[in-house]
């Protein structure tokens, strides 16, 4: 069995990766929680996920060029509302919010004040 920290085959997109070990030393040393799952950490896992990373690629792809004009949206309208994002995006309220979480997760937007009265502030 090989160990993902140390092994790589680019060719069925497996990356070394310490992500494991960094997370089982958190659990064990600063009381943390990661789940950790065999199953999870075994190459042959690896490669049957690889196909769902790629969906995972392409979906990104279509949260970032969202992003991109919701941020531009914004940045014309502070006080733009998620309902009216969607419907000059032809995006669902679900998709726009997704988008907005994750805008704001990378600091790029905030929202000052609540939902009625609030306005969106742009970082950059």
């Amino acid at each position: 069995m090989q160990v993902r920290a140390n092994y790589e085959d680019l060719s069925k997109g497996i990356y070394k990766t310490d992500k494991y070990l960094v997370m089982f030393l958190a659990n064990l040393l600063l009381k943390e929680n990661h789940v950790l799952k065999n199953r999870e950490m075994h190459v042959q896992q690896i490669i049957k996920t690889t196909k769902s990373s790629e969906k995972i690629t392409k979906s990104s792809e279509k949260i970032t060029k969202s992003s991109e004009k919701i941020l531009r949206l914004i940045k014309a309208n502070t006080q733009i509302t998620i309902k009216q994002l969607a419907q000059e995006l032809g995006l669902s309220t679900r998709s726009i919010e997704k988008n907005i979480a994750k805008l704001k997760l990378e600091k790029q937007l905030e929202r000052i004040g609540g939902d009625k009265g609030g306005f969106w502030k742009t970082m950059g």
